[in-house]
């Protein structure tokens, strides 16, 4: 046996090999017709598939890669077909949301604007809208603004479930509302006192006017009493009919 590293003599010969069958031959000894040509043992086919070496190993290994990524992809199809179903429900609620505002809200309503977020498939869908509405009161028009703040109150609050800002809203045109109906109650009072004074008014001038009428038909009852006091008298004139 020789060590590592050292040096073989240049007179060395091999004396013998030892073939698959243990059988010692000299190295220019001819073989039997029917001993193999080569100089190692058989390779048994059967026993390398079963005991895969390091290629067998390595294409495992690519095996169960293939198989692990497959399953992620699989998970993370799912995770984003659950992500984009979410948007698609927010997206619908949003918008009916919102329209919802402008179709109550009528000429006192603007457009719908909306607030979009990108999906896994690249698709754009609304998860935030706002419609601007009007809360001005009517100027000089106690009536109007009521008419106006009541159908503000009914847009604020026309979708399924009204927003913290919704309610907001629908709180102050309900103040408003209140506003103009003291408004409109001072108002009133007022037209009633002033139509009161008028009618007053009114009769105090017919009254004196009636009084001042009357008064001059006195004047002839003393006239024709004094006719006939000189009538009375001797020598005075006469009245006689005429025919």
């Amino acid at each position: 046996m020789l060590s590592v590293g050292s040096s073989l003599s240049p007179t060395y010969q091999p004396s013998a090999l030892t073939t698959f069958n243990a059988r010692s031959i000299a190295v220019n000894e001819a073989l039997p017709a029917d001993e193999s040509t080569t100089r190692f043992p058989p390779v048994d086919e059967s026993e390398a598939v079963a005991a895969p070496g390091a290629d067998g190993e390595a294409a495992a290994a690519e095996q169960s890669k293939r198989e692990q990524l497959s399953k992620a992809e699989a998970e993370l199809a799912l995770v984003e077909q659950q992500e984009i179903s979410e948007l698609a429900a927010r997206d619908r609620e949003v918008r009916a949301h919102e329209q919802a505002h402008v179709a109550v809200g009528g000429q006192h309503a603007g457009t719908a604007s909306y607030t979009y977020e990108r999906g896994p498939d690249g698709r754009q869908y609304a998860v935030a809208g706002e419609v601007p509405i009007s809360t001005s009161p009517v100027s000089g028009d106690p009536q109007a603004t009521i008419d106006k703040m009541e159908q503000v109150r009914r847009a604020a609050l026309a979708p399924a479930e009204p927003s913290s800002a919704d309610r907001a809203i629908a709180a102050q045109a309900a103040q408003l509302i209140a506003q103009a109906r003291a408004e409109l109650a001072t108002a009133e009072a007022d037209d009633s006192a002033s139509a009161a004074a008028a009618s007053q008014a009114t009769d105090g001038q017919e009254q004196g006017e009636t009084e001042a009428t009357d008064e001059p038909a006195a004047a002839p009852v003393a006239e024709l009493a004094l006719y006939r006091s000189i009538a009375a008298e001797p020598g005075g004139p006469s009245l006689q009919a005429s025919a």
